[in-house]
């Protein structure tokens, strides 16, 4: 169904929304299910009913969109059909008409800025075609087809508690999803680049051989002033002057809408060198925008980045007890991704890290520890661990810079290298000893070898001098 928002929407906007806590996210309400994300850092900053079942509506079209840009040419012209004519004449759509032709990049952006229902229709039965490799199969087999990639592509996700339906969101009892599973699909998403570019602007335009269009955002929080909306989409909507809900920290989202799954948003938004993403499925319409908003703002100046741990950073050296002697005293350890917190800045100081090592390698502290087997290069030796007081709060393995082995016999001699020459004399000192108490109890004696000396430097052979004569 078209979204009503109306100006009493934007009344209880203002006056209706939670308020933030200090240093901490606002209190979402008690039925939706809930999940905030830190990027930077990789950590959940609150979640709730992130495992049970809810309908997504028209978030599911990051999922088409996604899905459509991965088999399809952003650069090819699809023709709209027929297939529009099934939807309801109360459907979201981005008015687009039979026979009107537009680029497939063009048919993301009638899908993911004004939430078109007929763009979904018309991309699932072309890209269909496109991904059956038959051009001429029918309408609904090709529906068919691009309802069950977006299914494999949401198992290849990992998205375990979803299914999809249809390309668009409508409500069906086997159309669903999880909070979990949504954010799965949202950090892939907003990570395409296609998606990225079209899920942050506010506005778009295009010229078809059929007429021209100008698409909003349906995602409140980009505008400043409802005077940036169109006309068409002020009047629709009962939007007029400026936007209480309006955060400038605000860069992307899409949102979703069925009475079945009341309101939903998916929503991104960064500043301070944090960029989150959030979750927000069954929420009151009343109420979303200004929960975003306010999850934003937590999240951007009142958390803080924590970093424990670059995998650029091999200067994490602990000293071995037991070291190799032709290895060195120091064995140099990192972790291969980077470890980072987001902490609120009035709980930071109760922040640590530590080191924890395997046992079955090593044992000790961070500083000092004893080598329990021979370590090789890239080996994990342990992890990194972060805790909040005494709550573990995330960690990151542990590995070897370089290979060490564990000391031996042999080093011992090399190590005590001066008590190795006392022993070696004392060892020579009674060899001799014995040896001439051998010498003497055998009674052998020394034989003294005369060697000639050369006279006159001649050679050592004796010559005979001839006999004198007598006269």
């Amino acid at each position: 169904m078209k979204r009503k928002i109306g100006l009493l929407l934007i009344l209880s906007l203002v006056f209706c929304t939670s308020a933030v806590m200090a240093a901490g996210l606002p209190a979402y309400g008690a039925d939706e299910g809930v999940v905030i994300y830190e990027v930077n850092s990789g950590d959940i900053l609150f979640a709730q009913k992130q495992d049970e079942k809810f309908y997504p509506a028209s978030t599911t079209k990051l999922m088409t969109a996604l899905v459509a840009i991965e088999n399809g040419d952003l650069n090819e012209n699809i023709t709209v059909g027929d297939e529009i004519s099934y939807l309801d004449e109360d459907s979201s759509n981005a008015g687009l008409e039979e026979e009107e032709v537009l680029p497939l990049n063009e048919l993301l952006y009638a899908l993911l800025l004004p939430s078109g229902n007929d763009a979904a229709e018309t991309i699932a039965v072309n890209i269909g075609r496109r991904i059956a490799g038959d051009g001429s199969i029918s309408s609904d087999k090709a529906y068919e087809t691009f309802i069950a990639a977006m299914n494999q592509k949401a198992k290849d996700l990992g998205m375990t508690g979803t299914n999809y339906t249809n390309p668009h969101g409508l409500h069906n009892d086997n159309h669903f999803t999880t909070p979990a599973d949504m954010l799965i699909l949202a950090k892939t998403a907003f990570d395409e680049t296609t998606i990225k570019a079209i899920t942050r602007a506010k506005v778009h335009e295009v010229q078809t051989n059929k007429t021209k269009h100008k698409w909003n955002n349906t995602n409140l929080l980009l505008y400043t002033n409802f005077n940036e909306l169109s006309e068409e989409f002020r009047v629709i909507n009962g939007l007029s002057g400026a936007n209480p809900v309006f955060n400038g920290y605000a860069t992307s989202g899409k949102t979703g809408f069925t009475e079945e799954a009341n309101k939903c948003l998916v929503f991104e938004g960064e500043g301070n060198d944090k960029k989150m993403i959030g979750i927000i499925l069954n929420a009151d319409q009343a109420v979303v925008f200004g929960e975003a908003s306010d999850t934003i703002n937590a999240v951007v100046k009142e958390y803080e980045l924590l970093e424990w741990s670059d995998p650029e950073d091999e200067d994490r050296v602990v000293q071995v007890v037991n070291y190799h002697v032709f290895d060195g005293n120091k064995l140099k350890y990192k972790t291969n991704e980077a470890l980072i917190t987001a902490a609120p800045q009035t709980d930071q100081a109760n922040y640590t890290a530590k080191v924890k090592w395997d046992e079955t390698k090593m044992i000790g502290d961070e500083t000092l520890a004893n080598l329990e087997a021979d370590i090789k290069e890239g080996e994990q030796l342990g992890e990194l661990q972060v805790y909040n007081g005494e709550t573990l709060v995330e960690t990151a393995p542990l590995y070897a810079v370089k290979a060490m082995k564990a000391r031996n016999w042999m080093d011992y001699p090399i190590l005590y290298w001066y008590v190795t020459i006392i022993v070696i004399m004392i060892l020579l000192a009674i060899l001799r000893i014995m040896f001439v108490q051998f010498m003497r109890k055998n009674n052998i004696k020394y034989k003294k070898i005369k060697i000639k000396k050369k006279q006159n430097g001649s050679d050592s052979r004796s010559t005979k001098q001839p006999p004198k004569r007598r006269r």
